[in-house]
């Protein structure tokens, strides 16, 4: 599953994880590793993602600093990043930037004959 989380304004969260040598990915920032259990972060305005086979749970005090977006499937590379608030906090978003960061590159697409 892919989880994108749009930070508006600098905030404190807890990532919850069940597994262990997951990253959480900037889109213009170093990659900070997750361990297994409750992370506490605080996150700088930007994009993020986690990557991950498992559930991962993203909890904040002040809710309106951040969305999270969640999608289970990996083939696409737009996990329903079109949220009016994305585009309008950060205008100079290049979209397709935000796709290419948001791609898995292992992922595998089923093709039927």
């Amino acid at each position: 599953m892919r989880i994108a989380i749009f930070v508006y304004q600098s905030t404190s969260l807890k990532i919850t994880t069940s597994e262990s040598d997951l990253q959480l990915c900037a889109m213009d920032a170093d990659t900070v590793p997750l361990s297994e259990g409750d992370n506490a972060l605080t996150l700088a305005s930007g994009i993020y993602k986690i990557v991950s086979s498992q559930e991962v749970i993203v909890t904040g005090s002040d809710v309106s600093a951040f969305d999270v977006v969640i999608t289970t499937s990996n083939k696409t590379n737009d996990p329903g990043l079109t949220l009016p608030r994305v585009t309008q906090t950060f205008t100079s978003l290049d979209v397709a930037a935000l796709h290419a960061f948001m791609a898995v590159p292992e992922a595998k697409v089923v093709l039927h004959p």
